[in-house]
């Protein structure tokens, strides 16, 4: 199979070059030559455009594909829908490779890079309005394995990566009123979200981040427009309005993860992603921005702040940035109870006020005390953000206990 990739992220679709499967499994790619002549790096650790002739990735343990790439396919909810569909189409799931993944998420993957050809039918994505209810009971259905049938709004709103909660990419008017399926046009009026569902009230999942997303605004973390979607039947559906897709424009996205190419089992050091955010970005800014995440992921709580939880923007100069944050939440690391993904100086348990300003020092971060200081008490209002998200007393409580902070 051969599938052409495409930059979506100008005024006009550019071919990047191609990916191609060999019969032994291996999959390559191949730099178009009129790419190779632009400014613009993609990927400059393990794909710059300096590449040579038709490649492979050489961390076969990382996967198949180039990080570059690795990064558009969708999460495990979108791959049990992918998994659905093409059953649905008498295709076992076991045949069906990276490149067939790739191409079914075709022009709509997050970030500015397409895949052609489609793996579907030209109607598969058309736009539709859709029910954030009717999309919720479907969502619920098919997680609990109830339904052979697949809402098309689902499939259509895009299959979105990063993490495993249940979510759809969703275009929403500015009252919040009306919702379209959000993965090609919208018509005037409506901006992009990314919807991350609330199958179950009594978990609260929605309420909770909408309040960390408070939480980390004040801690002066930059984080993208939040909003509390709250529904008749009790639900609150957590949005987050789409970075990479400001206006009709898009943006390129390269996680930590598929820029280093390392899995989210091998986690990260807080001291080489604020080194890689200096030769990235060049900005001293960017790198104090990263450790203020740190600051609030460590005493806030949230451990699973793994590779693919950091990001880099590009701008439509080739010029990059730091992504916005996202995914900030109380969330124990599922691949070791009690253990940070993120580890600090080495560090991924008992980490304290002092590793922190060790990590700040050593990165010559300004003011890392006043940064400490302006985490801490955002931080200690927890009950004040909560409140604002209707969050039950108990869970305020709950989370509150498991905030290193609060020891401090």
């Amino acid at each position: 199979m051969k599938i052409e990739v495409q930059y979506q992220g100008g005024d006009e679709c550019a071919v990047i070059g191609h990916l191609a499967e060999s019969a032994d499994g291996r999959v390559f790619f191949e730099y178009d030559q009129n790419w190779k002549a632009q400014p613009i790096e993609l990927s400059p650790a393990y794909l710059p455009n300096s590449t040579q002739g038709s490649v492979t990735t050489p961390t076969p343990q990382y996967g198949q594909l180039f990080g570059l790439f690795g990064d558009s396919l969708p999460d495990w909810w979108g791959q049990q829908m992918m998994k659905r569909f093409f059953q649905d189409k008498g295709i076992p799931w076991s045949s069906v490779g990276v490149l067939q993944k790739l191409a079914c998420a075709g022009a709509h993957a997050m970030g500015a890079i397409g895949y052609e050809p489609p793996a579907v039918s030209s109607d598969f994505r058309d736009e539709l309005t859709v029910e954030v209810a009717d999309l919720v009971n479907n969502a619920t259905s098919f997680l609990h394995g109830k339904t052979d049938e697949i809402l098309p709004g689902l499939m259509r709103s895009g299959l979105s990566p990063g993490g495993a909660q249940p979510k759809v990419l969703l275009g929403f008017n500015r009252d919040f009123s009306r919702t379209m399926a959000g993965g090609g046009g919208l018509p005037d009026g409506f901006d992009r979200w990314l919807l991350k569902f609330d199958l179950d009230s009594d978990y609260q999942h929605g309420k909770e981040e909408y309040a960390f997303s408070l939480m980390a605004k004040s801690a002066g973390i930059d984080m993208a427009e939040t909003y509390l979607l709250e529904c008749g039947n009790g639900m609150s559906h957590f949005l987050s309005k789409r970075f990479d897709r400001p206006g009709e424009s898009r943006r390129h996205i390269h996680t930590y993860s598929g820029l280093t190419h390392t899995q989210i089992r091998d986690g990260v050091e807080y001291n080489q992603l604020m080194d890689l955010t200096r030769i990235l970005t060049g900005s001293e800014l960017g790198v104090e921005e990263i450790f203020r995440r740190a600051c609030f992921n460590v005493l806030a709580g949230n451990d699973d702040d793994h590779s693919k939880n950091h990001a880099f923007l590009m701008q439509p100069n080739g010029q990059w940035v730091v992504s916005p944050a996202y995914d900030l939440t109380s969330t124990t690391n599922p691949l070791a109870s009690g253990m940070r993904a993120a580890s600090v100086n080495g560090k991924s348990v008992g980490i304290d006020r002092n590793d922190l300003a060790e990590l700040g020092r050593r990165q010559s971060v300004r003011r890392v005390d006043d940064v400490i200081d302006e985490v801490i008490h955002a931080i200690k209002r927890w009950p004040e953000w909560a409140n604002q998200s209707g969050l039950s007393d108990y869970r305020v409580d709950q989370v509150a206990d498991e905030m290193p902070a609060y020891a401090l």
